[in-house]
């Protein structure tokens, strides 16, 4: 089936109900891969009435629509964890002839994910758990000055010296944007930054990835489900991230930064900042996503654990 044929309104139902749901879970965030990365898929919607999944097959493979390279989280969306009709769930998505069922980056902390130890589920299929990566995040205080007295006394007096020094040699401006007015700038410092901050990620923004990129800002943007932030001397954009904003998690998903400025931290601070901004309007969780990275142990991110898991009827 092509992705334009699916039922639309029951993925619609699900998304607003679901107990758990990130941003890579929403309908306009899968269309928007399928739009630039298809590659004759068929796709179809596996549902009852308390899970849905929407899946790609190649052949005899399905999996969730996307790919690890731009996807950090996957869930099945439910309105309600019940075993019972978890298995109803596989059960329909295996009747469409297929033998795998691979499920990528599937969150420690996704409300099924221990379906996958039942030992009901065992008995009918093969189970294959991998851990795939870490996912560390940051629980926010009340308060800045709490957020600081969190982390540890050395990573506290790094952080206030990097932020002293910053001050000292800049004037400065940082804030969020979250308006589709600001999408021309937004893209193209973000295109430009990410491409100037390493070789790795220069290669990794191709024309394929850049257009998937500008078609999620301005989608986004215009859900009011996107924040990007930013760090400007003389009014020029030396750091910059964007991150998804939903059900007050703060999701950091990509940046990047000048690397002239490099020895001044500017890519450290202007997480800072956003953490800041992030405490001072409230958001209960900062999910620096994917990936550690070194700077998100240094901010205070604690590991989740994300996994992948393969299933194959016996």
């Amino acid at each position: 089936m092509k992705f334009e044929e699916l039922d639309i309104n029951k993925w619609e139902d699900f998304e607003s109900k679901s107990i758990d749901i990130t941003p890579f879970d929403k309908l306009s965030w899968k269309k928007i891969w399928v739009n630039n990365f298809d590659k004759n898929y068929n796709y179809q919607l596996a549902y009852n009435q308390n899970f849905f999944i929407p899946i790609k097959i190649l052949k005899d493979h399905a999996t969730f629509i996307g790919d690890k390279d731009v996807v950090d989280y996957n869930n099945l969306l439910s309105k309600n964890n019940n075993i019972e009709d978890f298995l109803d769930l596989l059960n329909k998505i295996f009747q469409t002839k297929i033998s795998k069922l691979s499920l990528y980056s599937i969150s420690e902390d996704s409300d099924f994910f221990s379906n996958f130890r039942n030992s009901e589920l065992e008995n009918l299929y093969d189970v294959n758990i991998e851990e795939e990566d870490v996912s560390p995040y940051l629980l926010l205080p009340e308060t800045w000055d709490e957020y600081l007295m969190n982390l540890s006394k050395k990573r506290r007096h790094e952080i206030k010296r990097k932020i002293r020094r910053f001050e000292e040699n800049f004037e400065y401006t940082s804030g969020d944007h979250n308006s589709i007015d600001n999408f021309e700038e937004i893209f193209e410092d973000f295109i430009r930054l990410h491409r100037l901050s390493s070789n790795e990620k220069n290669i990794f923004m191709n024309n394929d990835r850049e257009k998937f990129f500008k078609e999620l800002i301005y989608k986004f943007l215009s859900e009011n489900n996107l924040l990007y932030s930013y760090l400007k001397i003389e009014n020029q954009t030396v750091a910059c991230s964007i991150s998804f904003s939903q059900n007050n998690i703060r999701y950091l998903y990509n940046s990047g930064f000048d690397p002239e400025y490099i020895k001044h931290s500017t890519g450290l601070i202007n997480h800072l900042f956003a953490i800041k901004r992030s405490i001072e309007n409230k958001y209960k969780i900062f999910d620096f996503m994917r990936g550690n990275e070194r700077y998100k142990y240094d901010l205070g991110g604690i590991d989740k654990k994300v996994y992948s898991i393969l299933l194959e009827r016996k």
